[in-house]
């Protein structure tokens, strides 16, 4: 429990999460549907906040803590709670709107979203670009860990299923990845460095990557 609640914040969303899905699910069903969940071309800014507190499923609730557990206390250990909050709260809004114009507007897909995925995937994409290879198992202490393997995994999955009848929200998703570089502009000029170094390095390293596949598929 201690390596939990190493990190409060993320541990605390986590929790509240995981508690309120069935407490919805059993006291307030009719209420998901009308503030929970997010419908493209829709005006619902209620509904687009709540979203980033639910799941569809028990299977994608569990999916996302464990994600989140893992991620989140990378960001937290890395900008600190308020900045935490910002990433995830402006990752899972910009989603919503990313998935409400692509879906929406261009494509007439009217099949409703949550959010909670694409404020997680937003923190992913924070986590793999401001500590790519090193985990925290503690406040004060890392271990070297492929952390943006997480990110790099999510990202080919939403592409290349960008248009699969899969119910998951890819579109929204990738908004969630790309809120990040919006989300830099409200950060101080030191932040934003650093956001903008470790794009670079993970672009150096995907590029190398890529490179080596190559001569391996083709030796």
């Amino acid at each position: 429990m201690t390596f939990i609640w190493e990190f409060p914040l993320t541990a605390g969303f986590a929790i509240f999460m995981i508690l309120l899905f069935p407490f919805m699910q059993i006291f307030f069903p009719y209420a998901i549907d009308r503030y929970f969940i997010a419908t493209p071309g829709e005006f619902q800014p209620i509904n687009w906040l709540l979203s980033t507190f639910f799941h569809s499923t028990f299977s994608h609730l569990f999916s996302n803590m464990f994600y989140l557990l893992i991620l989140g206390r990378v960001v937290e250990n890395r900008v600190g709670k308020v900045r935490w909050l910002l990433f995830y709260f402006m990752a899972g809004f910009l989603s919503i709107l990313g998935d409400w114009v692509v879906r929406g507007i261009l494509l007439g897909d009217t099949t409703p979203v949550v959010g909670a995925s694409g404020a997680i995937s937003g923190l992913a994409c924070v986590a793999a670009l401001l500590s790519p290879f090193r985990f925290p198992i503690a406040k004060n202490k890392t271990i070297p860990f492929p952390v943006f393997l997480f990110a790099w995994l999510s990202i080919y999955s939403d592409i290349t299923n960008l248009f699969a009848r899969d119910y998951i929200a890819h579109w929204a998703h990738l908004g969630g990845f790309f809120s990040v570089f919006i989300t830099a502009y409200f950060l101080d000029q030191k932040e934003r460095k650093e956001i903008q170094l470790g794009f670079l390095l993970n672009l150096t390293f995907f590029t190398l990557t890529i490179i080596l596949l190559f001569f391996i598929n083709n030796r």
